[in-house]
């Protein structure tokens, strides 16, 4: 095409997380990824910057292999460049630098025996940038990467932000492309001819390019946007558009970085495209602030990354290692991490799957471990107990052969983590109800807007219900949801009270830290302690409380508890404590509540696993159970996502001056 005026790169981007439904896989694929590139197919002189994630290329090559050759065939004709990036897409800040390397290392292995690709480009996982990622990102062979237009008018660049710049880290040059805000709002939103005329109204020459870089999903897996995109023909004729435009130069990333040079230096701040910003209140790692379930997925992925890199460092590589590694690198997509428009942390199996790739690893450097010892060495005791440092603080990891349990002592000595291992499932993969700003269209019963003009709203456009009286299910919880918490009331609380958070706490124990320490004597286990207060009668009385926690057989944890009066009043009261399993239980999930309860099993209809928990005593509890449900937003509105089951045995409790009484449960996991 001789001399345009403008230059454009198309880009798009492909991912679905590590476990994911395989019926989402499925529909992405036939509604957006295949069609997308059957249409580009058709037209040989529109070329195509593309990326793929890791975990949907494996799921491709696994189930679609077709569509690797329709690649390849794009591939070998020059169309399509493939940008690399971190192989199960991470946020790359937030991962250990030798992670980040690792990762786009394997990635560019991938799609060499795919296509015989050698990427240069390297697509920015949800586009967060932070200066410290250039280095590692340069080591591992990146050459640019794609931002949005906001984060170089952050830098001070004015509007509107063409071409690339670059940006110097130490040793290190990286180019930077920005990705137009006005355009990802028009694609494919406007009709195919207004997008052309949004192109040629922005001031820009052929050393300016034009980026659009953006999720292929929108085009046609998106609410409403597949009848757009391929019945009534948007994408057909915005190509069609593109071919015969004299005006207009087409380029992939790196035929603009061969022909045209970059616009001069830049530092860019740490910044993300406009709706993350919002979402994370200006910077991504505010989710690790707001959700302590996404502080906890982060350290406990770092802590495994850091035991693989001392493991590795010390004996040097193996099958199981690297298994290890791949496992961790499955830990790290980001989609779990964090929420905005898409369900992300709320949805339930892509933490739980985050969870099964830390244990998987986790068993594999046990065994790993287990390998190198002399035959010599005494035998295993029933469990064994281990202080592990977290960036969040210190947590106690009784492992034993069918359960591995992390208790967290800063925060009332509570379960964080039950770990069911021949599933590799956490069976407390439990979230707190929080609360988000857009739990005003609930409340103020908003509807999903229509679409407009006859074609679909973006995404970030769309706010509505996709049921009704959710407002029917809109509850906070103060406090975290764990395990083994221990509750103080005045009296039994109410099925009605437990559902919704909406008890009164009498003591000063939930929350708070209790003193750990390893108990020898017998087999190895471990006791919290706190002495707090309860509040009864408008005085404020001394409570003490002890749990020792003793590991039975291969799947069982005994906790025996000391409640001890420190004070020369009796005192009466209601004693909780509370468990939150994350199982799917018909039964136990509609609400129950039971008298005098001294052995109940909880079935996890999902995955086949039960759980069971017994009184030590013949005094029975009342069991009260209640499905805790969230109202978060996803793609196509705000709906209820079922999280965990809630259970609470309390009973009443007497304790005369200075008096102390000993309780036991027993939880088995089988």
């Amino acid at each position: 095409m001789p001399n345009p005026s403008k230059s454009l790169i198309l880009c798009v981007h492909a991912h679905q997380p590590v476990g994911n439904f395989e019926h989402v896989f499925v529909e992405a694929y036939e509604k957006s990824y295949l069609p997308f590139f059957k249409v580009l197919e058709g037209h040989p002189s529109v070329p195509m910057s593309c990326h793929f994630s890791g975990s949907l290329i494996d799921w491709i090559e696994k189930n679609r292999p077709e569509f690797i050759g329709l690649l390849q065939k794009l591939f070998r004709r020059g169309q399509i460049e493939f940008l690399g990036g971190a192989y199960y897409e991470p946020i790359y800040g937030v991962l250990p630098s030798g992670d980040l390397t690792g990762q786009i290392r394997m990635m560019r292995a991938k799609l060499r025996k795919l296509f015989g690709a050698e990427p240069t480009g390297a697509w920015l996982t949800e586009r967060v940038w932070d200066p410290a990622i250039a280095d590692p990102m340069c080591d591992a062979g990146v050459e640019y990467t794609v931002l949005d237009d906001l984060h170089f008018e952050k830098a001070g660049q004015p509007h509107p932000v063409t071409g690339y710049h670059q940006t110097k880290q130490g040793g290190c040059t990286l180019d930077l492309f920005a990705s137009m805000k006005e355009l990802r709002y028009a694609m494919p939103f406007r009709k195919a001819e207004e997008t052309l005329e949004l192109i040629q109204k922005i001031e820009a020459g052929p050393t300016d390019a034009l980026v659009f870089a953006d999720d292929c999903e929108k085009f046609g897996f998106w609410p409403g946007t597949y009848s757009w995109v391929y019945t009534e023909g948007w994408l057909e004729k915005f190509f069609t558009l593109l071919e015969g435009h004299p005006e207009i130069g087409l380029y992939t990333f790196s035929q603009f970085r061969k022909q045209f040079k970059s616009k001069g230096s830049v530092r860019v701040p740490p910044a993300s495209y406009s709706e993350m910003m919002e979402w994370s209140g200006g910077n991504f790692h505010n989710f690790f602030k707001k959700y302590p379930e996404s502080r906890y997925l982060r350290d406990r992925m770092r802590h495994v990354s850091e035991r693989i890199r001392q493991v590795s460092s010390r004996n040097g590589h193996s099958p199981k290692i690297a298994k290890a590694v791949e496992a961790l690198y499955k830990a790290q997509c980001n989609c779990a991490y964090w929420h905005g428009v898409f369900g992300g942390l709320y949805l339930h199996h892509l933490r739980s799957a985050v969870f099964e790739n830390l244990i998987k690893a986790d068993v594999l450097l046990a065994e790993y471990a287990s390998a190198g010892r002399s035959s010599r060495s005494r035998r295993h005791p029933a469990g064994t107990v281990k202080r592990e440092i977290l960036e969040s603080g210190p947590r106690w990891v009784l492992r034993q052969k069918k359960i591995t349990s992390y208790f967290n002592p800063r925060y009332g000595g509570a379960l964080e983590e039950l770990d069911f291992v021949p599933k590799s499932v956490n069976l407390t993969c439990a979230l707190q109800r929080h609360k988000e700003a857009y739990h005003e269209a609930v409340l103020n019963k908003g509807k999903q807007r229509p679409e407009a003009e006859g074609r679909p709203l973006s995404i970030h456009q769309m706010l509505g219900a996709k049921e009704e009286h959710l407002e029917d299910h809109l509850f906070y919880d103060a406090i975290r949801r764990l395990s083994l918490m221990d509750h103080f009331f005045d009296r039994e609380i109410t099925s009605e009270e437990f559902l919704r958070s909406s008890y009164t706490e009498a003591g000063d124990f939930v929350g708070s830290p209790y003193r750990s320490a390893v108990r020898k004597k017998g087999d190895e286990g471990l006791v919290l302690k706190r002495r707090g207060s309860v509040l009864l009668n408008g005085k404020k009385r001394s409570l003490s409380l002890a749990k020792a926690i003793t590991p039975k057989k291969d799947g069982a944890l005994s906790v025996t508890y000391t409640l001890r009066n420190g004070s020369a009043a009796s005192l009466e009261f209601t004693w909780g404590v509370e468990f939150n399993f994350s199982i799917g239980d018909p039964y136990a999930a509609k609400g129950i509540s039971e008298k005098n309860v001294k052995d109940w099993v909880f079935n996890d209809q999902w995955r086949g696993i039960k759980i069971r928990v017994r009184a030590g005593d013949d005094e029975g509890w009342r069991l009260l159970t209640a499905p805790v449900e969230t109202i978060s937003e996803s793609e196509a509105g705000l709906e209820k996502t079922f999280q965990e089951l809630g259970v609470l045995f309390q009973r009443r409790i007497s304790l005369g001056a200075f008096e102390a009484k000993e309780y036991r449960l027993e939880v088995e996991c089988s």
